[in-house]
């Protein structure tokens, strides 16, 4: 089912399916968080570095993929819905890290803002926010 999926969601966003592809896509889908390019490296090893970067950049260009620059510098990357195409990403969510744990996470919100200014164009809204999981609550 997995397989599937991830060769669909390739397909779906105009690329060809690459063994590479597929399994930088497959850790994507089935950790469902945020990542690090060092967990990701760690991941898809023996995947080069350069092959891995271009991987990246083209599932970012596609919608495939996010990525997420916190204040505390750290880049991540995150699996998109499917309103992401063609480099037109479409969130509407924050990203949480939790304080206690240092765990990233993608929380849909219900009110997601929705800013205007005149002679502005805003591409792209990003909101970090931090606290504490659920998991280190209890």
């Amino acid at each position: 089912m997995l397989r599937l999926e991830i060769e669909n969601i390739i397909k779906s966003h105009g690329l060809s399916v690459t063994k590479s592809r597929k399994k930088v896509l497959k850790y994507f889908l089935k950790l469902n968080k945020p990542l690090d390019l060092k967990t990701i490296r760690s991941l898809v090893n023996p995947i080069d570095r350069v092959t891995l970067f271009r991987i990246l950049s083209c599932f970012e260009k596609k919608g495939i993929i996010h990525s997420i620059r916190l204040e505390n510098g750290q880049h991540l990357y995150a699996i998109c819905k499917e309103t992401c195409r063609d480099g037109q990403h479409s969130h509407q969510h924050i990203h949480f890290t939790c304080e206690s744990c240092d765990d990233v996470s993608c929380l849909s919100i219900d009110n997601f803002p929705n800013l205007s200014l005149t002679n502005y164009k805003f591409n792209n809204i990003n909101i970090n926010v931090s606290g504490v999981c659920q998991a280190c609550i209890f």
